[in-house]
């Protein structure tokens, strides 16, 4: 199986880990799984947020179940709290 590159921009509370990461995983690998891979990456605080965190390409937010075949560029968006 050949290996895709992932590169993720981030934002938000993750930002203090600097402006990006890039993983290297399987093709046919989900959001899911880039997700449980990004948690890897960080404090437990942190991986925590992950999961409540949205993927997204360039245009619209990628479901948990979307499978990536090519190398991408994603932006990890963490939930925003505010009055």
């Amino acid at each position: 199986m050949t290996d895709i590159d992932i590169h993720i921009r981030l934002f938000g509370a993750f930002r203090k880990n600097g402006q990006s990461l890039t993983l290297c995983l399987p093709a046919g690998s989900t959001i899911a799984s880039v997700k449980q891979q990004i948690s890897l990456q960080f404090t437990e605080t942190e991986a925590a947020l992950v999961f409540d965190s949205v993927l997204a390409d360039e245009e619209s937010i990628l479901p948990d179940g979307f499978v990536l075949e090519n190398n991408i560029n994603l932006s990890i968006l963490p939930p925003v709290c505010g009055g």
